[in-house]
């Protein structure tokens, strides 16, 4: 069973983005919104849910957090169109037409009061994860007015891209029906420096556009995505972590190919931008860090048999929808 592992928000360097609008795109689609604090058990909620469905032979997507790779920022079942997200800080998701379009789920209501005793700690902590953000988002838009600086000095390549044999390639044919654009995130910043869902992802088709300038391939994937909007083509555009309105990669689903830009060259002689990058991720990390020191709190003070009985009572209704 194939499975897409995207990215719906990230953080870069216009800081934390969030594109959680486009994880379902259907129109008669139903948002379920998790709130909560750490430790409360969303992205296990949504695990064991999405688990559940996949085992019935349902097609699941999985977006991760940008800032914890083992934990979820929310899951869709394709086939009912229904997503499940994390609705609070950073991500924060609000419903636009309760009980139509979206659903609000409160696992905040099954925290003990005795997390009371603890809230000098956890605002100490809370203070300390804040700092190392707020650094990791000082590098990264370092980052950011670099390549800026990079972009007015490259001397562009006098060879066009072969636009019209990149169409040729991809076989495109005109949709009469509407077609879905979305926009998501498919790299993020670990510890290391740029990773990437990409492997996870096993897309059978890759293209890869071979630019030697990728600023020209930023270019061509948004002269791409015009185009297969114009022939109302469904396709899902990620995204650049360095500049969030920079396109680094386009999926189209319906002939099952990924477009990407070179990012082999991207930063290959760039050591000063490595550098920041690198650290940005180290300062991500040590925020992860007192987040999940955060959560511990929480999870010692959680009702879970409860959240057991509203996840049991969640996979009854979308079985029923």
């Amino acid at each position: 069973m194939e499975k897409y592992f995207y990215l719906g928000s990230a953080n870069t360097c216009q800081g934390f983005k969030n594109c959680f609008q486009f994880i379902n795109p259907a129109k008669n689609g139903m948002t379920y919104i998790l709130k909560g604090g750490p430790g409360t058990g969303k992205s296990t909620f949504m695990r064991k849910i999405s688990k559940y469905f996949e085992e019935k032979g349902y097609n699941i997507e999985y977006f991760y957090c940008s800032s914890d790779s083992d934990s979820l920022d929310g899951v869709r079942i394709i086939e009912k169109n229904i997503s499940i997200v994390d609705g609070t800080a950073p991500h924060v998701t609000e419903a636009s037409m309760p009980g139509i379009k979206e659903k609000i789920i409160n696992l905040g209501t099954y925290i003990n009061s005795k997390i009371k005793k603890h809230k000098s700690q956890i605002e100490n902590l809370l203070e300390k994860k804040s700092h190392y953000f707020s650094v990791a988002y000082a590098y990264l838009r370092c980052v950011g007015d670099l390549l800026k600086v990079k972009k007015i000095e490259r001397i562009k390549s006098n060879t066009r891209y072969n636009f019209s044999q990149l169409l040729t390639t991809l076989k495109l044919t005109k949709n009469e029906k509407v077609g879905e654009k979305r926009q998501l995130f498919l790299s993020f910043i670990s510890q290391t420096g740029i990773s990437s869902l990409l492997d996870k992802n096993k897309f059978k088709n890759i293209i890869n556009l071979g630019c030697k300038d990728y600023f020209d391939g930023f270019q061509v994937l948004s002269e791409l995505s015009n185009t297969l909007s114009q022939q109302n083509i469904s396709h899902t555009c990620f995204l650049s972590i360095f500049n969030p309105e920079e396109i680094e990669a386009v999926y189209i689903p319906n002939i099952s190919i990924l477009i990407v830009n070179n990012k082999e060259e991207m930063f290959k002689n760039e050591k000063l931008i490595n550098t920041l990058i690198k650290k940005a991720g180290e300062n991500i990390y040590k925020a992860k860090f007192y987040h999940k020191k955060i959560e511990k709190f929480y999870i010692a003070n959680m009702d879970f048999n409860g959240i057991d009985k509203e996840r049991e009572k969640l996979i009854k209704e979308i079985e029923l929808s």
